[in-house]
């Protein structure tokens, strides 16, 4: 009997231990099933807080415990947020009743840098040409109904999105794809907005409904537009008094929709989610987009927060500045290429749209260019390039002879000639010029230098 007590004792304290870890598991689920519990409940709460017109319990939604458990669900950001850019599509289509319901007469690239409150639009004309993968060649208007055709699964504004996102090298976080129909209703649903029409034209081939034409005219100056007259306002193609053209009617619908913007902002929309909703709700069937519900009103308050002067317009265009060029494709068609045969000035406007841009309000950075190749003609190109990013051009050379013979660069050097300190336009030369970045100008090019006292930036091309 003596030598079973050792074995005895050993089964008593297995199964003590056995028992004392049966009641921590216990203890851990009834902890973790209520942890598990708070965050439904607290995600569930939070969602229907977004919707809620009740102001009180909003402000418990604000709460930071409320706060911390949806930042650890991943509600407190937008996509592209934490990055400082959220990049999204606006596509404007004509729908089932028009000719070419899908394909897209409205390409906008946008993009929103929170820190700043900036905004930043680029209208992409629709006769942009490019080859779209598995599809051949097809201008940029095609995109979306290509996508629709064959069921992509983000829709025809998500394979558009796509697109766009390949051509700028930019992740495009979300997509918004209207019809005619929505963008007369929603306006109408506002009362009208308000339009500064910069210059007066008349438009005599504008189509209707039953696919013929009528003409229609607009004078210049501050006016209020239903639905009706904005919808023609930004879809006229042949105006006179240079309103005619892609660009032009580019222009006028960043106009419209900027008018959009502070009507929705003046009504105190934000102070109604409901109406954010219910809009969203009664407009459904005339809009794709991925904006998750619980997204919308985070969305326009950053929208909200931005001024007018921190708002950026780009229209690629094929003017002298431009970046395009025009072209007819092999079926006669009237097309718009990138002036340099790739996408690499595009990107680079893209990328830098928030550091320099056409229209920038701040100091104009002057440079001059000199050719250190023998391409001919390469600074004139290069300096069209720098102009339509916002640099203004002082002087484009070739390299001074030394012994009668041309300075040949192996490399493009950017000389930074007044210690310029603006560490993200010396990034933008750097990474779009593949250059390097030098102080000390070499002895030969002083003689040049002196002849531009205001040259911020002595580039030469290598």
């Amino acid at each position: 009997m003596l030598n079973q007590n050792p074995i005895q004792k050993r089964i008593q304290d297995f199964q003590y231990q056995h028992q004392r870890r049966n009641k921590i598991w216990r203890v851990f689920k009834i902890i973790f099933f209520a942890i598990l519990v708070s965050i439904i409940v607290i995600s569930t709460f939070s969602y229907k807080v977004i919707f809620s017109q009740n102001s009180a319990i909003s402000g418990i939604g604000r709460l930071p415990v409320i706060k911390q458990f949806r930042q650890l669900m991943g509600m407190e950001n937008l996509k592209g947020e934490l990055d400082d850019r959220i990049n999204f599509l606006l596509l404007g289509q004509g729908g089932i009743n028009h000719e070419g319901p899908y394909l897209t007469d409205t390409i906008i690239l946008g993009s929103i840098k929170p820190s700043t409150r900036e905004i930043a639009m680029i209208s992409i004309p629709r006769d942009f040409y490019l080859e779209i993968k598995g599809h051949g060649w097809h201008k940029i208007n095609a995109a979306n109904s290509i996508g629709e055709l064959n069921h992509f699964k983000g829709g025809g504004a998500g394979f558009a999105a796509k697109v766009v996102g390949d051509v700028f090298d930019l992740p495009i976080h979300y997509w918004l794809r209207v019809d005619f129909d929505a963008f007369q209703q929603i306006i109408d649903d506002l009362g009208g907005v308000t339009v500064c029409v910069d210059r007066s034209f008349e438009d005599q081939y504008y189509p209707t409904k039953d696919f013929k034409t009528q003409t229609i005219s607009f004078k210049a100056g501050c006016q209020k537009m239903d639905g009706e007259t904005a919808l023609k306002f930004a879809r006229s193609r042949h105006g006179t008094n240079n309103e005619g053209s892609d660009f032009a009617r580019a222009a006028r619908q960043q106009k419209l929709i900027l008018a959009i913007k502070d009507k929705i902002f003046s009504l105190g929309t934000l102070t109604s989610p409901q109406k954010i909703y219910n809009l969203y709700n009664n407009l459904k069937k005339h809009i794709q987009t991925n904006i998750k519900l619980p997204e919308i009103p985070h969305f326009l308050k950053l929208i909200q927060k931005t001024k007018g002067n921190h708002i950026k317009h780009i229209v690629l265009d094929n003017s002298p500045k431009g970046l395009l060029r025009a072209d007819i494709n092999q079926d006669g068609a009237y097309i718009l290429l990138p002036r340099t045969n790739n996408f690499k000035e595009l990107r680079n406007l893209a990328k830098n749209i928030f550091i320099i841009s056409n229209g920038h309000k701040w100091k104009p950075i002057n440079v001059v260019v000199l050719n250190g190749t023998h391409i001919e003609n390469w600074a004139r190109d290069t300096a069209g390039y720098l102009t339509s990013l916002g640099f203004n051009i002082l002087k484009t050379d070739n390299t001074p002879e030394l012994d009668n013979k041309k300075i040949v660069y192996e490399k493009t050097v950017v000389y930074n000639l007044k210690n310029n300190n603006r560490k993200d336009i010396i990034a933008v030369l750097r990474k779009s010029l593949g250059a390097n970045i030098a102080d000390l100008v070499p002895e030969f090019l002083n003689k040049e230098i002196k002849k531009y006292p205001n040259a911020d930036f002595l580039i030469v091309l290598g």
